[in-house]
């Protein structure tokens, strides 16, 4: 029998964070499920294979790189018809426009991008806005099968007319280091995964720690990711507070694992990723009220209105001083990680796949939709041909 073949789309391997993060996680989770299905990742050829896990059940491809447009919208359909690919994943909310007789399942992490305003400089992120933005209206829909990282991302593009199935994330590789950094923890800093984008809530994290610091005089607040948060939010003098550049994953498995806790309030996102890390690493979380983080933390999290400076701060003073609170929010987060484990996302994700690609034997033939407008087109020649 003809193995079914099905093309992954790894544009953005060797990113530490975001899509990067997630593509990673997919492909190990992906390699070690034993599956009927032939799975390939196209990989840009700035990313050395060898640097790259080797898996069982999963290969690496090599394509010449190129700007994500180009590499999206020609390179990956190009490939998969080379290789006679029955199906493609484009795992970062757009698709190629034009990909023949090759069906494809987008992932959708969330629908920010539609609505956030980027300026005109620099150029490059402006275009990649406005490319995302088109591609997502043309393309996204129709004989797609669409994938969502959250209930809350699926209830959004229902809102567009869009169906879409649930598949979490997961952060497996990442918590895979703990035991090769661990060290012995001493849990007297507060860690959050900051940004500059307003929806990161990095300021307010800021105020409202240095409004309850009396509350808690021996522990720092350590900011991942903004290595000129000084500068940016007037804390040069404050030593208190700590700002990191990007860290490579052992070493922010190690700010995870001695963390007092992890504050991930955000006030829009489309899973949260630094939630279930810290469940992961043994952390009680502080999170948003506001869906999706609401609904990843199912239960497991302590839950704070973001937009409040007392209603973060007041639950960090909590976590610092109330140990039972704070372990019995690590055990929830114990248990809560098993809706987000690599095996179950992998299971979830080769169904679609083989529902994609549909009867082996039946490959050629059109979609729903391709043959509703041929009956349509039909109907309309034969009208024509019957007319007086």
């Amino acid at each position: 029998m003809v193995r079914r073949r099905v093309l992954v789309d790894g544009y953005f391997l060797g990113k530490p964070y975001g899509f990067g993060r997630f593509i990673l996680e997919l492909c190990r989770a992906l390699g070690s499920r034993a599956s009927d299905l032939e799975l390939i990742v196209a990989v840009p050829s700035r990313i050395k294979i060898e640097s790259l896990p080797a898996y069982h059940y999963l290969t690496w491809h090599t394509v010449p790189d190129a700007n994500f447009m180009l590499w999206e919208q020609v390179m990956v359909p190009r490939l998969a018809h080379k290789l006679g690919c029955g199906v493609i994943h484009f795992p970062y909310n757009t698709k190629a426009v034009f990909t023949g007789r090759v069906r494809t399942v987008v992932t959708v992490h969330d629908l920010i991008f539609l609505t956030e305003v980027v300026r005109l400089q620099p150029l490059k992120a402006w275009l990649g806005s406005q490319y995302s933005k088109c591609i997502f209206k043309l393309a996204t829909g129709g004989s797609s099968v669409i994938v969502s990282v959250s209930d809350t991302t699926r209830r959004a593009l229902a809102l567009l007319g869009m169906q879409a199935t649930t598949v979490y994330n997961t952060v497996d590789g990442l918590l895979a280091v703990l035991p090769e950094i661990r060290e012995v923890p001493n849990k007297r800093y507060i860690l959050h995964r900051g940004g500059h984008q307003s929806h990161r809530n990095t300021e307010r994290v800021i105020h409202s720690f240095l409004k309850k610091r009396h509350k808690i005089p021996d522990i720092e607040l350590r900011i991942v990711g903004v290595p000129d948060g000084a500068e940016r939010w007037g804390t040069r003098d404050d030593q208190s507070i700590r700002y990191l550049p990007r860290l490579t994953d052992a070493e922010l498995a190690a700010c995870y694992a001695d963390s007092a806790c992890v504050v991930a309030v955000s006030l829009q996102e489309g899973f949260g990723f630094p939630i279930i890390e810290g469940f992961g690493f043994g952390t009680p979380v502080i999170t948003s009220n506001l869906d999706p983080m609401r609904e990843v933390a199912g239960g497991a999290a302590l839950l704070v209105d973001p937009f409040s400076l007392d209603s973060i701060g007041d639950a960090i003073v909590s976590l610092v001083h109330d140990g039972p609170l704070a372990q019995s929010l690590v055990e929830k987060g114990f248990a809560r990680l098993a809706a987000f484990r690599s095996e179950c996302v992998a299971e979830q994700m080769l169904q679609i796949y083989s529902s994609a690609l549909g009867d082996p034997n039946d490959r050629g033939r059109p979609t729903t939709n391709q043959r509703k407008k041929t009956d349509a087109s039909s109907g309309r020649s034969q009208g024509r041909q019957n007319a007086p």
